[in-house]
């Protein structure tokens, strides 16, 4: 039974959904920016049938968490996602992020690692990583440019190389057609701020649990950026497996779901999760 649930936190109405029986081991998945909950309906479907409790989530701003309310950084939406576990009285979970919502994901980890069974990262980068002078400057100069353009512009620039997939960039634009541009804006500049400034995490972080980081052999988002710095990252980290999902761009986990599934399904496995 997917039950839907709301709480309000710092000028926003945050909503989630809840699938799986109660004492079920937990997957909380979030997803990227300008997207929602739904993009994760097929994961929903096959990891509560593996016998898990499966949580999604509209972070602020998008879906039907609105207003956006006072602070749209990463570190306030992995509060966010904080507040979603304690309000389910969910001690520890396995924590899925999309993207946006992967540096949602390494922002709560590293803050909150008591917390955590073991993450799943997915089109995103090394938040430890410190970010050279120009991008620092850049920063500050982006919102301006982003105020000249005109909405659908913006909505059309940021699905390209989004998915392989016709349909899911249906699902993007329209799942963007309900984010006024003022909110749109802030939400961009949140995944920019992740790339483009120091987020507090120390340079060569080691995540101290079982780490699975994927993306898709198409990916070509953000220059083609995920594919090349995450063979680098993987390298450093111990705990982290690295496998690339084919036939799938940015959204992997839409694009080829069957793959995306198998190899998180291996993953727990491994780690000796209960799948029920």
């Amino acid at each position: 039974m997917n039950e839907a649930r709301t709480l309000q936190r710092l000028g926003s109405k945050i909503k989630y959904w809840v699938e799986g029986l109660e004492d079920n081991p937990v997957i909380v998945f979030s997803h990227g920016a300008t997207l929602d909950h739904n993009s994760f309906r097929d994961q929903t479907k096959a990891f509560t049938e593996k016998g898990f409790r499966v949580v999604t989530w509209d972070m602020r701003g998008h879906g039907s968490s609105k207003p956006i309310g006072n602070d749209v950084s990463i570190k306030n939406m992995a509060n966010d996602l904080k507040a979603i576990i304690d309000d389910l009285g969910v001690d520890k979970a396995v924590f899925v992020g999309h993207s946006l919502g992967g540096y949602v994901v390494q922002m709560f980890a590293y803050n909150y690692p008591e917390r955590v069974h073991a993450i799943v990262l997915e089109g995103c980068t090394d938040l430890s990583i410190k970010p050279k002078l120009f991008y620092r400057i850049m920063y500050h100069i982006i919102p301006k440019m982003l105020n000249r353009m005109r909405v659908e512009t913006f909505r059309l620039r940021t699905v390209t190389d989004l998915s392989i997939k016709e349909s899911v960039n249906e699902y993007a634009l329209n799942a963007m057609d309900h984010i006024p541009k003022k909110d749109f804006i802030r939400i961009i500049m949140s995944g920019v701020q992740a790339l483009w400034t120091d987020t507090g995490i120390p340079e060569n972080y080691i995540v101290p649990v079982p780490f699975l980081l994927v993306h898709g052999d198409s990916d070509g988002a953000n220059g083609k950026i995920y594919q090349e710095q995450s063979p680098e990252w993987a390298k450093h980290q111990p705990n982290c497996r690295y496998e690339i999902i084919e036939l799938a761009g940015h959204t992997a986990h839409m694009d080829n779901p069957e793959k995306f599934n198998k190899i998180f399904i291996d993953f727990l496995q491994d780690m000796a999760l209960s799948l029920r």
